[in-house]
């Protein structure tokens, strides 16, 4: 077993690498993340009484923009556009209205069972039966409900969430997530181009057909970028044991030939080398590299974050706020940094989903970037953010900054909204 001191400097030269290749501040290990839960007695009782939820909607919002599709990794369409799709609000007595990602229809007749009537303080007791509703979609559950009900909580004690979750950070790194997989001198071209426009990381998927072209894409990308751009790859292998064809196999063999050749050329982490749940193979991976592996986007409840820690099948867990809800996430956050290991979200919806990764990520210690769609031309992150009146945009420093209002911070717009 590795002595605990190894593994907590191994944990903050991880970080500090990061920090010193992208000019990133410096995260201070046991700094506080107030991730142990808010005491809201306070605030809870200056509301007990005044504010009940009354109802729980989807509101439709109508397609400004249609911007076409372009094919992810395995050749599936992406189909863009500017507005569309629907928001969840919850209203309350007091016209204070918490919003979040838009649900399933025919989840919303449980959803106001759950939560009319209800204080919205008690959102921890409201998310724990949330996550019982049963899943017609990856993205269908209770997520949405509970990012709203966070939101109304904001709104009520009048903080961002990221200061009511304890602060920390007032601006967030992202990084450039790709999801076509096109050439290695298409790719080299786009980093370049989102190098000088101040991004600082990028992931590439990593799932051609043979191994000399997944290296080729690195080195096209370091060739134009140099050193001092962070780039992680994805594999995409996760759902291979479940039956799937999504992408290139891998077997141990060449998932820890690609790991090592990956670490020469100084990918910061490698993502999904192996099936989801083969965590003595990704265990024993880990042990034969020196690089970081990632993954877990697709695990559902803490119980799969504390099995893969206690594994050590990766050094960086990566849970998806859409199918976990941001209680798990702020959870997961306290089980990796028990064991040195840090936690990066997965991207969301790219919408509201993606801004609370943002208000977490700001509050846990051990997470250094925030994972966000930018596979320009078509995949810029600016389309699904059009929803705002105040989209979030990259700073001249390469930073999202926070947002300042209460709760999320967003605003909708109201030319969007469907009427009737």
């Amino acid at each position: 077993m590795v002595p605990t001191n190894e593994r907590r400097r191994d944990f903050l030269k991880g970080l500090s690498v990061l920090a010193g290749a992208a000019s990133a501040p410096a995260l201070a290990f046991g700094q506080s993340a107030g991730m142990v839960g808010y005491d809201n007695t306070a605030t809870h009782k200056a509301i007990a009484g005044r504010a009940k939820i009354t109802e729980v909607v989807n509101i439709p919002l109508r397609v400004e923009k249609d911007l076409g599709s372009y094919p992810d990794w395995v050749g599936n369409p992406r189909h863009i556009t500017i507005g569309g799709g629907s928001y969840l609000e919850v209203r309350t007595d007091q016209g204070v209205t918490g919003i979040g990602p838009g649900v399933d229809p025919v989840l919303l007749a449980r959803i106001n069972t759950i939560l009319v009537g209800k204080d919205p303080c008690d959102v921890n007791l409201i998310a724990a039966r949330l996550y019982d509703l049963p899943q017609s979609s990856a993205y269908a559950g209770g997520a949405g409900a509970e990012i709203a009900g966070w939101d109304l909580v904001g709104k009520l004690a009048n903080m961002p969430l990221y200061k009511l979750w304890g602060g920390g950070r007032d601006r967030v790194m992202p990084y450039a997530s790709m999801l076509r997989l096109s050439s290695p001198q298409e790719r080299g071209e786009l980093a370049a181009k989102l190098k000088a426009e101040g991004w600082k990381a990028i992931k590439l998927r990593a799932s051609f057909p043979t191994m000399k072209e997944d290296i080729q894409l690195v080195e096209a990308v370091r060739k134009v970028c140099g050193e001092d751009f962070i780039v992680m790859c994805d594999g995409n292998k996760a759902t291979l044991n479940s039956g799937s064809t999504q992408g290139v196999s891998w077997d141990f063999t060449r998932a820890l030939a690609t790991a090592l050749e990956y670490q020469r050329l100084g990918v910061y982490w490698l993502e999904e080398p192996l099936p989801r749940y083969d965590y003595d193979d990704l265990a024993r991976l880990k042990s034969l590299t020196s690089m970081h592996l990632a993954g877990g986007e697709g695990n559902r409840g803490l119980n799969e974050y504390k099995d893969l820690l206690e594994k050590s099948s990766f050094d960086i867990i990566q849970p998806e706020v859409m199918l976990n809800g941001p209680n798990v996430l702020r959870k997961a956050a306290v089980l990796a940094e028990s064991r040195y290991k840090m936690i990066e979200p997965h991207v969301g919806d790219s919408r509201l989903g993606t801004v609370c990764d943002l208000h977490l990520i700001a509050t846990f210690p051990n997470t250094p970037m925030l994972e966000i769609f930018n596979d320009q031309p078509i995949g810029n992150f600016e389309y699904p953010f059009g929803i705002f009146e105040n989209p979030i945009t990259l700073d001249k420093d390469g930073y999202f900054n926070l947002p300042q209002g209460p709760g999320l911070g967003m605003k909708i717009r109201q030319d969007l909204i469907q009427k009737g």
